[in-house]
């Protein structure tokens, strides 16, 4: 790989998501590096459940129950999950993200970072980012960067392209004047 390349030789780069990262002005390996993020969320302080205080926040947890619900006149839906430790239960909530009582694995341990705050259904930790503890976090349990985001092409899908470049970084070279 050479950063002269352009990004559609990147794995998972197909034909729509170059032109997403084209509305960016995101042509090759170089311009992907060089879109620098426009600021990071700390997310690298993994707390305990029974520690938790309102804010930033990840935890790791397994997902004990989770299950889906239509309010307002079936125009927000509405995914609840019970987070565990084994010993104290946290709720996480997400907005308009029906397809997640699906996706997400129960039993298995996961990161989960978001924010902790009062709503009126009491303290649960609002549209949470998850990931398997057992893969490479991009999106938890680290500094999180945060790149500007056009429609279609979210902050998650350009860290990830940024890592598969950065882990074939032997393979890039350089030239410095």
């Amino acid at each position: 790989m050479k950063l002269s390349d352009s990004v559609s030789v990147l794995p998972g780069v197909g034909e729509k998501l170059a032109l997403l990262l084209l509305r960016i002005n995101v042509r090759t390996v170089e311009d992907l590096l060089l879109y620098f993020p426009r600021r990071y969320e700390d997310y690298s302080n993994v707390s305990k459940l029974s520690n938790l205080r309102p804010g930033k926040v990840t935890v790791q947890a397994r997902v004990e129950r989770i299950n889906g619900r239509y309010a307002r006149n079936r125009k927000l839906h509405i995914t609840e999950a019970v987070l565990t430790d084994g010993v104290t239960k946290v709720k996480a909530v997400w907005f308009n993200q029906s397809y997640l009582a699906k996706s997400i694995p129960r039993g298995e341990d996961l990161f989960f970072s978001g924010t902790y705050e009062l709503a009126h259904t009491g303290l649960s930790i609002q549209n949470p980012t998850w990931e398997k503890v057992s893969d490479f976090p991009t999106s938890t349990a680290r500094i999180v960067p945060i790149y500007r985001e056009t429609k279609g092409l979210t902050s998650r899908q350009i860290r990830k392209l940024v890592s598969i470049v950065v882990e074939h970084a032997p393979s890039v070279t350089m030239n410095l004047p």
